[in-house]
């Protein structure tokens, strides 16, 4: 990389911006062809800088995340007007679960970041005081937010004119380990992440393009493209509902396939569930498909606008529904055995039942807020009732149970949060002797989705292709996402060249995590492993050993050059 002066950006696709909180200083940065080329965008491109300016010395609680940058990047396909979502990857080690952290949102802030010219955005030191950083085409500007203590994320917005947001709540505010951040009014991030922002004494960061979006060289094949994605969209129902809906429109199958994590994984399958389908539509502007669950059937919570008042709360507190959702129903399970006395005993709607709650949480506020302000791994630990804690290396997993879905077990009991929305489509079991088939099926979407999140699209585009467990859906998918890359960088992108920058990201992502320490042996919560009791009319239980052995078999053959067997 070479350093630019300070004229604004003139090539849109290889700028990168490093600001200095401590210094309130910044520097624009220009990545060299072969970089360019090597990096590619998103997910690979911020892996690579979060090493690069990663201290290890400012790492330790008492340097307040000093040395532990955080990575804003969205890919290129962000801002080329394909049909595709679009995503950016915000890459930090999270401080409950001491790995880096990658964290996707899929709102009209990363088309934001490109509107100026940059392609990543690199945020290192600690501020003095609360404050702010606001990027416009007239350059950086530091400024005070003391007055935005503890003001939640749509306050904030409301008082700040102009641009889009990546702001952080109250609960950031206060380290809450449950903390997440708000880009451009989306929650995104799993718990701790927007304690970093507080910790770093960074309340927003506001880019305000001049204009979104660029025109592509090739206006001509962008067209075709788009009317090529148009028509395989109308004639899918699953691709139609997931390009209106989202993540959401799979909610439909969760009882079909049992995979919904319902009352606190006590069950697969509740008759509501159906009720709360026929809702999508509502809840859809508002939701999305592990919110949802999160914030309702994990908690007992049928009522559509219920669900929305409580993930507007969280949104406004900048609390991660997952996580929250988790603490919240270890807490009202314990609260049954006769425990944790100072809180009250979950009775009432569910705004009488969870809106303080969430409230005393994310301020800290009352003894409940006070005692309740550990991650939950050490409030297990003091407390008791680890048979209610779903965790794994101390970081809450999805609403989602997976006995039903041992491919998106494999991954979460490696700490991979990448979710297979392929087999929450078409549902999925364990036979014995497919260990192969569910091994290859998890390393697939791994590889897709780490490849996705570099090109700038969201995964949860692809799950109409993916979900097929034919060779022929699996390609379909990786030349959708070259196609979409190819278009975005002016040149051709080939589908070996995509599959490699997916794992390219997932192999410094590794490398990363074993330079930090945070490596760990494969686990699931012992529930999972051994109770096959549901409500569901199959028995199921992870066969965790069994798809460990054949993913690592997999994962060998894969280095050795072998070719993956079918399927």
């Amino acid at each position: 990389m070479r350093a630019e002066s300070d004229s604004p950006p003139i090539n849109t696709r290889r700028n990168i911006l490093v600001i200095d909180l401590e210094e309130e200083r910044y520097e624009r940065l220009m990545l060299t062809e072969v970089e360019a080329h090597e990096l590619f965008g998103g997910r690979l491109l911020a892996l690579s800088l979060w090493k690069r300016y990663a201290q290890p010395d400012g790492l330790a609680p008492s340097e307040y995340e000093r040395g532990n940058p955080i990575v804003i990047a969205p890919g290129p396909a962000g801002e080329i007007g394909i049909e595709d979502p679009s995503s950016f990857v915000i890459v930090t080690r999270n401080p409950v679960s001491g790995r880096i952290g990658i964290d996707v949102g899929s709102s009209v802030f990363g088309e934001a970041i490109l509107g100026l010219g940059y392609v990543a955005v690199v945020i290192v030191g600690r501020s003095r005081r609360l404050g702010a950083v606001t990027i416009n085409e007239e350059g950086i500007h530091f400024s005070s937010a003391e007055e935005l203590y503890d003001l939640g994320a749509g306050a904030v917005g409301r008082r700040v004119k102009g641009g889009y947001l990546l702001v952080s709540g109250p609960a950031g505010d206060r380290y809450s380990p449950y903390a997440s951040l708000v880009a451009a009014g989306q929650n995104v991030g799993r718990g701790g992440v927007g304690a970093i922002f507080g910790r770093k004494n960074l309340k927003y960061l506001n880019f305000d393009p001049p204009e979104l979006g660029r025109e592509v060289q090739d206006v001509h094949r962008l067209g075709k493209y788009n009317r090529r994605w148009v028509r395989r969209r109308d004639r899918s129902k699953v691709i139609s509902r997931l390009a209106q809906y989202g993540s959401l429109a799979l909610i439909d199958q969760a009882n079909r396939h049992g995979w919904a994590g319902i009352d606190g994984w006590t069950g697969r399958f509740d008759g509501r569930l159906w009720a709360l389908a026929d809702q999508v539509e509502v809840g859809s502007r508002l939701l999305d498909l592990p919110t949802a669950i999160a914030l309702g059937p994990n908690l007992g919570v049928f009522e559509t606008d219920h669900i929305i008042a409580l993930a507007q709360r969280c949104t406004e507190l900048g609390l991660d529904p997952v996580a929250t959702s988790a603490l919240i129903n270890w807490a009202r399970f314990t609260r049954e055995e006769g425990l944790l006395t100072f809180l009250s005993d979950f009775k009432g709607s569910a705004e009488e039942r969870y809106e303080p709650l969430l409230d005393a949480l994310a301020y800290q506020r009352g003894t409940a807020g006070a005692a309740l302000a550990k991650p939950l791994d050490q409030l297990v630990e003091r407390y008791g009732g680890s048979q209610y804690a779903y965790l794994v290396q101390k970081m809450p997993l999805w609403p989602f149970d997976l006995r039903a879905l041992p491919a998106n077990a494999l991954l979460t009991a490696m700490g991979d949060q990448t979710i297979v929305y392929g087999e929450l489509l078409r549902g999925n079991r364990h036979r014995r002797g497919n260990e192969g088939r569910l091994a290859r099926r998890a390393r697939f979407a791994q590889v897709l989705t780490a490849a996705a999140q570099c090109v700038g699209v969201h995964s949860v585009a692809l799950a109409g292709l993916s979900s097929r467990p034919l060779l022929v859906g699996k390609r379909q998918s990786f030349l959708h996402l070259a196609k979409v890359a190819s278009l975005s960088e002016g040149r051709d992108i080939s589908v070996s060249q995509l599959i490699e920058y997916g794992r390219q990201a997932l192999v410094l992502e590794a490398e990363i995590n074993t330079t930090l320490g945070a490596t760990f042996k494969a686990h699931l919560p012992e529930q999972l492993l051994i109770d096959g009791k549901s409500h569901f009319k199959k028995i199921q239980v992870v066969p965790l050993i069994r798809l460990l052995d054949a993913y690592y078999s997999l994962r060998s053959r894969e280095k050795r050059g072998e070719p993956p067997a079918a399927g």
